[in-house]
């Protein structure tokens, strides 16, 4: 049963608009923000235009000046790795990373993979399907498969161990750590229903035992489908199958956009804005020395 393209690209369509918007907002609330250092002019700058080409201008001059190796280690380990947190707490970074990077990879793959299934809806392909519908529009593909369980599975083992040591905190610092417990579940939650999409998908595609492998969630799951598939192929002339298969697409597909495009309005902005905020830290620390 096919894929309604169209519906696919109205909600990546509402996805990449809101996000946009709200990064934009973001930007425009710092830019909103008192600013002491003097533009070109020498005059104290207020517009908040004026301000965002001043920071432009002043990002490329310092990205492509003799700090600029000292610019990219610091985004790197500050940004990316989080070495701050390393250094912090061992267990927290090792929790953060695990989240962080899992997640990452999670979102790029099922992009891909959605966009893929918009190109030719119903999850079809053939022989003349170019290279990226070949790879990303088929859950049963072996390097879609890979990626896309192992980086839910990282993401669960990352709640876990958040968990664990949440359980194992003294009563006075369970109240702080408890509201930033919130994104964990919420992407969990999403990996789940992303695992029983993959499941019904295996289970209705009848996927041979040696693709299904290489998504073990998802691989595992489908026998539980087909044990407990409410007789789906009693009803062998009807659709039936493959709604259920639309449904978990759809809510495990609008799930992570949504919460995705919401990222840059709230206490999340930071899985966004983290890379920016270490490249300004570190273009402030290079320019007073």
């Amino acid at each position: 049963m096919a894929i309604n393209a169209f519906i696919i690209w109205i909600i990546l369509g509402i996805f990449v608009f809101l996000f946009l918007l709200g990064f934009f907002f973001r930007l425009s609330i710092w830019l909103r923000g008192e600013f002491t250092a003097a533009g070109f002019s020498g005059k104290p700058l207020e517009s908040r235009i004026k301000k965002l080409f001043y920071y432009k201008v002043i990002f490329l001059k310092s990205f492509f000046s003799k700090n600029f190796l000292k610019i990219i280690a610091g985004i790197i380990l500050d940004g990316i790795i989080h070495i701050n947190l390393f250094k912090d707490s061992k267990l927290k970074w090792f929790i953060h990373i695990f989240m962080f990077w899992g997640f990452l990879v999670f979102s790029i793959i099922t992009i891909l993979h959605v966009i893929a299934v918009a190109i030719v809806p119903g999850w079809v392909r053939d022989g003349n399907s170019g290279f990226y519908v070949q790879v990303f529009a088929s859950l049963e593909n072996k390097f879609t498969a890979v990626v896309t369980d192992l980086s839910k599975i990282a993401i669960f083992f990352g709640a876990f161990l958040a968990v664990t040591r949440f359980l194992f905190l003294k009563r006075t610092y369970k109240s702080v750590e408890f509201k930033d417990k919130s994104a964990g579940v919420i992407i969990s939650f999403i990996g789940v229903f992303g695992f029983l999409y993959e499941a019904a998908y295996f289970s209705v595609m009848n996927t041979p035992v040696n693709v299904k492998a290489f998504a073990p969630g998802g691989f595992i799951l489908s026998y539980l489908f087909e044990i407990t598939r409410i007789r789906w192929w009693m009803l062998a002339n009807t659709y039936f199958p493959w709604i259920i298969v639309q449904i978990l697409f759809y809510i495990y597909v609008i799930s992570l956009l949504l919460f995705i495009a919401f990222i840059p309005y709230g206490k999340y902005s930071h899985m966004v804005f983290g890379p920016f905020v270490a490249f300004y830290n570190k273009w402030t620390g290079s320019r007073k020395h």
